[in-house]
């Protein structure tokens, strides 16, 4: 059962490292580029984590090229067919889908958390639980503030006083 959670897990952490990744590139807007950035950054070593766990448990490393074939396939038709910049409403999509992302890593840690008894494994599914946690309220105070008429993070565009 735990194999099938990391697996499970490493699947969801390539999915968000390439996600973010690609959204990093297609947001116009330099302040979420760099959100998008940190995150596919985040991902990528919360991947790294999982896999040396499962190497630890298992003896033997993962095979990538056999993981979350299924998974990898429905993550390409989310993203857009246009590798055009995103303007506002876009990248207010790219931000609601990050937070449900999130959310899915957030329940699947926790909930491994509880079904597991190696304490090295339920120590890393609770520290992934509290990262994935805040990229949600990274995300979700992106979206905040770019709801507030296309402001980021205290910039607003300029308005014609008259």
């Amino acid at each position: 059962m735990l194999l099938d959670i990391l697996k499970e897990a490493i699947s969801i952490e390539i999915y968000g490292t390439e996600y973010y990744s690609i959204f990093s590139e297609l947001v116009e807007d330099d302040n979420a580029k760099s959100i998008f950035k940190g995150l596919a950054r985040d991902e990528g070593e919360h991947r790294d984590l999982l896999e040396k766990e499962y190497k630890k448990v298992s003896g033997k490393p993962i095979d990538i090229t056999e993981l979350d074939e299924e998974n990898r396939e429905k993550a390409k038709r989310i993203f857009p067919e246009s590798l055009e910049p995103l303007g506002i409403s876009e990248t207010k999509d790219v931000l609601t889908l990050g937070i449900r992302t999130e959310k899915r890593s957030i329940e699947l840690y926790s909930n491994g958390a509880k079904k597991i008894d190696i304490k090295s494994s339920k120590e890393l599914f609770l520290t992934l639980v509290h990262f994935e946690e805040e990229h949600k309220k990274t995300l979700e105070d992106a979206l905040y503030y770019l709801e507030q008429e296309g402001s980021w993070y205290g910039y607003s565009p300029p308005t014609i006083e008259g």
